[in-house]
């Protein structure tokens, strides 16, 4: 029998207003029966969250049962059973988390990691066929969670924007936010109103202590941030709300917090007769299409990424209630030739996605339904590519619903299916083999021209329009994205002998990254043959690397030994070489040498996983 524990985890800012806990580590541990955990378990979590101290994590280190980690929306699942030997009764439910445990572009570098307890939890277990499942929702109180970015150094600001007249919301207009300083204003972030006329604008405190002297100086007195903004309508560019500088300095801007929540209110008639809300197209991920690329069509941050694997296209849609029923596509044009994507090609490229949900309301239990609304394009486009916004009552099988965005999700594009002719026998994935001809090729050697990436560069035209309607309501283009997927099959430690017609030591990486030791290639030689040098022999490969770092571990004795070499590669696509490092010091004992190569490729959303590759081997010191 399993017990299916669904959860959902999300930090409050203020108000109404907060944050999924995305890629945050969630722990489950057991707990023993006693008053105590009865009192514990009926206890409000705001009176049992905490971190945890060393000790209590030592204390707790041999009763975890399960860990996992929530996704993009903040949701989890545990599935607990006989392997845990669970039966049904209460436990602690935790989080973990080494940087902010929200959706950054560049996250702060990991610190701690820092473990919070939530509470002690009896589910409400209900059979369902051979399994029993409960459910769980958590918010932490603005008071926690605020105090969370802190020890990140982030802030945030949410707000909603209203008609000063007739207090209805405003969607889609661009607000900025800015900080009074005493030798330059610095613009803190930006963001456009949803569907809601509500904007966040999370930023780094790094943002507000900016000097003209930066990096080398940054000053902020007092410690907060004074608050002014800025309010456009971002079609026609009219600035519909300009607050001056000294408005920072008023009780209720002044030296604010981590979070603060705030209300603007514009003068709709100020926004041109006929201007509505359209669909806009603004992020790859959390990278603004204006400002965060450069020319050449990298991210514009220092780590300088390319785009790889499946990217989502961001930006604002129309509710289910608005006036206007409105459509939009994308065109995708090879900059490197020119060539335009057929409307297929760009539909083929789009797999299915979540573009939002219709909200409703049932008789029963939890009374509100949220149903996904899934965009096929390869079904739902039409033959030129245009795919309609879904509006109230378009999902609804009852005739009752509204459509609420997905978070702003246009597309997610699946950047290896990106056509590169029109043939369909091309595309922005590259797969090479370095096993053959044989024999493979071994650390230490320049790889074939004939066998390195080429850099893919697109550009992304967005089109929107009203349904019925030739001209075009909105467009924008991402002049330039540089793509990659890249896939090395390669042979590592070729000399260990391996046997067999698929060698053990063959692998398929993102990149090239092989090891060797040189003394220890040769036929017949082994750890003896180690007495005073040892040579690292190593090859990496790849269009958008960024450095290398080898390096030896064990019972390295004191300096002066050199026992690491890094080198910063950008800019490179072949890296071969040997590195000689002096053991003449060094105890008889059994070492480990390490290869790290670092790439530059994002999803969206920060460096990948697979950004950072690894090959290691052992020699002993005679």
């Amino acid at each position: 029998m399993n017990y299916i524990f669904k959860g959902n985890l999300r930090g409050f800012y203020c108000g109404d207003c907060y944050d999924y806990l995305y890629n945050t580590t969630v722990k489950i541990y057991a707990v023993e029966v006693s008053a105590q955990t009865t009192q514990f378990a009926v206890a409000k979590e705001k009176e049992t969250f905490h971190q945890r101290s060393a000790e209590e994590l030592k204390a707790i280190s041999k009763k975890l049962l399960f860990e996992t980690t929530t996704d993009e929306a903040g949701n989890f699942v545990v599935n607990l059973g006989e392997k845990q030997n669970y039966t049904g009764g209460a436990f602690d439910i935790d989080f973990e988390c080494g940087t902010v445990p929200i959706r950054l572009k560049v996250p702060p570098k990991p610190r701690g990691p820092f473990q919070f307890h939530i509470t002690t939890l009896q589910p409400q277990w209900r059979q369902v066929e051979n399994d029993f499942v409960a459910v769980y929702q958590y918010g932490i109180a603005s008071s926690f969670f605020c105090r969370l970015l802190a020890m990140f150094d982030y802030w945030a600001i949410c707000g909603i924007v209203k008609d000063c007249e007739t207090k209805k919301p405003i969607i889609g207009v661009k607000v900025f936010a800015y900080d009074v300083d005493w030798l330059q204003d610095d613009e803190l972030g930006n963001a456009t109103t949803d569907s809601n006329g509500q904007f966040t604008i999370i930023y780094p405190g790094d943002n507000f202590r900016q000097t003209l002297l930066s990096p080398w100086l940054n000053i902020e007195w007092p410690s907060g941030p004074d608050y002014y903004f800025k309010i456009v309508e971002p079609v026609t560019n009219i600035v519909l709300l300009q607050e001056d500088r000294s408005v920072g300095h008023r009780s209720d801007r002044e030296n604010r917090g981590n979070c603060f929540c705030v209300s603007l209110c514009v003068d709709a008639k100020n926004i041109p007769e006929g201007n509505y809300f359209p669909a806009l197209f603004e992020r790859v991920g959390s990278y603004d299409t204006l400002t965060d690329f450069t020319a050449t069509g990298f991210t514009s941050d220092a780590q300088n990424n390319a785009f790889t694997g499946s990217i989502p296209l961001l930006g604002q849609l129309p509710s289910g209630t608005n006036s206007n029923s409105m459509e939009y596509r994308f065109r995708i044009i090879n900059t490197a030739t020119s060539y335009e994507l057929t409307p297929a090609q760009v539909k083929a490229a789009i797999p299915a996605f979540k573009i939002g949900e219709l909200v409703r309301q049932v008789s029963v239990f939890p009374f509100i339904a949220h149903s996904d609304v899934i965009v096929n394009p390869s079904v739902d486009a039409d033959a030129n590519g245009w795919i309609k916004v879904p509006r109230q009552n378009d999902f609804s099988v009852d005739g009752i619903g509204i459509f609420s965005p997905n978070g702003g999700v246009l597309a997610n594009l699946n950047t290896p299916a990106v056509a590169l002719d029109a043939t369909n026998t091309k595309f922005a994935k590259d797969d090479f083999d370095i096993t053959v001809p044989a024999p493979a090729l071994v650390a230490g050697t320049a790889i074939p021209a004939a066998k390195k990436a080429a850099v893919h560069t697109f550009k992304i035209i967005f089109e929107a329009r009203e349904v019925g309607v030739i001209a075009l309501s909105a467009t924008n283009e991402l002049t330039k994205i540089v793509l990659c997927n890249v896939s090395y099959k390669q042979r590592r430690h070729p000399s260990w002998g391996y046997v067999g017609v698929i060698p053990a030591g063959d692998v398929t990486l993102t990149a090239v990254c092989m090891l060797e030791i040189d003394e220890t290639t040769a036929a017949n030689i082994g750890c003896g043959s180690i007495v005073d040098q040892v040579t690292a022999d190593y090859s990496c490969c790849h269009p958008h690397m960024e450095s290398i770092s080898i390096y030896i571990e064990g019972n390295i004795p004191p300096p002066p030994a050199v026992t690491s070499f890094n080198a910063n590669i950008s800019g490179v696509d072949d890296f071969p070489g040997a590195q000689a490092f002096d053991t003449t010091a060094f105890e008889k004992c059994a070492y480990i040498v390490w290869l790290t190569l670092t790439l530059r490729l994002t999803s969206g959303y920060g460096r990948v996983a697979g950004a950072y590759l690894e090959d290691h081997i052992a020699f002993c010191k005679s």
